[in-house]
């Protein structure tokens, strides 16, 4: 008989648990909420709006998980989970099973990144590439808290904001980029684009000197992202690309945002909206939560609205646990265990009598002293 030593065992054992998760991870995800690698089962949902919270991450009150298969960008660059900060405006791809909402990928959008040309006394206003800027209460409060000196000409912000009309902008994050930014500090602003010329880009209310290629002119009258540099102290854009939008959004559409109101109607980020013939009773100055339906590659409807809704907390059943900047691991709540009190016996010493002295000492002496 062949004997087979426990060193050989574990490691066989240790084998075959391996090749059991690589054919589970092939076929159904890790811990039930990646996306199958065979095709994505379930339906898919776009969310726009801004991080309201972890746990995995709530936007617009509804929580999207996040799985070791979802891919994170930070203004079409590549990055990972801890770029994700509580107020940013985000593009979220994801799937639905049952009640479960996985994210695909979160795609994190800054509106602007720029200098601080001028800032206002009372802290919450400032001006950057020319776009006037307003910060709410805790974007402005968290801003002062990290920056003891508070707003102030020369800063560097990334700023994560609404634009309820060309060249105004309602901030809910902002972030010090560089305390002292160099000649060459770069710049990124996110708008309409209405026009390309030769050396210059009108993007929204702004026009930019154009040192970049030929743009395509299929970017016009959508929403772009402008990047450059500063020169001289002036912006220069350099690269143009579309931006995330409803364009590359699936057929149902979760979003919290300003529109615009046009001539041809209703706009969101440079997209038209349709309404079905009813009239969308609605303010610009205010966001508003819509669901959407997509149906036809340039034809978005409506299908219900919510005006006037708080961007950070709409749809939250409960303020708790939004002072969290962070994802954290998952409380689990064990059972307290139960002291049982156990029963010590009390052993009594046994009562022993004792002879007497004189007796002892009599039984003690040699027999002649008797």
């Amino acid at each position: 008989m062949i004997r087979i030593s426990p060193l050989v065992q574990r490691l066989a054992t240790i084998a075959a648990l391996v090749g059991t998760l690589s054919a589970f991870s092939q076929t159904g995800g890790i811990g039930g909420t990646g996306a199958p690698q065979g095709g994505i089962g379930g339906t898919g949902v776009t969310a726009i709006g801004v991080v309201q919270r972890f746990g995995s991450i709530y936007v617009n009150g509804r929580e999207y998980l996040l799985s070791a298969q979802t891919h994170y960008w930070v203004d079409g660059r590549p990055a990972h989970m801890e770029a994700l900060h509580r107020g940013q405006d985000v593009f979220v791809d994801a799937w639905t099973q049952g009640a479960n909402h996985t994210a695909r990928s979160v795609r994190v959008q800054h509106a602007l990144i720029g200098v601080v040309q001028k800032a206002w006394a009372d802290g919450r206003q400032l001006r950057i590439l020319g776009q006037d800027v307003t910060l709410s209460t805790q974007a402005s409060a968290r801003l002062q808290q990290l920056e003891q000196g508070g707003l102030r000409p020369g800063m560097e912000l990334a700023i994560s904001a609404g634009s309820p009309a060309p060249g105004t902008w309602v901030a809910t994050r902002a972030r010090v980029v560089h305390q002292q930014p160099g000649h060459k500090a770069p710049f990124l602003i996110r708008g309409v684009l209405h026009r390309i010329a030769r050396h210059a880009i009108a993007l929204d209310n702004r026009l930019f000197v154009w040192t970049g290629a030929a743009a395509p002119a299929s970017l016009v009258g959508h929403y772009v992202v402008a990047r450059g540099y500063y020169r001289s102290g002036h912006p220069v854009a350099t690269s143009l690309r579309a931006a995330a939008g409803l364009q590359d959004a699936k057929r149902r559409i979760l979003m919290a945002g300003y529109l615009r109101a046009t001539a041809r109607g209703w706009r969101f980020e440079g997209e038209p909206l349709t309404r079905g013939g009813e009239r969308l009773a609605i303010s610009t100055r205010r966001p508003v939560f819509l669901a959407i339906r997509r149906e036809a590659p340039d034809r978005f409807v409506i299908v219900s609205e919510t005006p006037h809704v708080r961007m950070m907390t709409y749809g939250l059943h409960s303020d708790r646990d939004t002072h969290r900047e962070r994802p954290s691991r998952p409380v689990v709540d064990r059972p307290a265990l139960a002291h049982h009190a156990v029963a010590h016996p009390r052993i009594a010493r046994p009562d022993v009598a004792r002879p007497q002295t004189a007796l002892l000492r009599a039984l003690s002496l040699p027999p002649l002293m008797r």
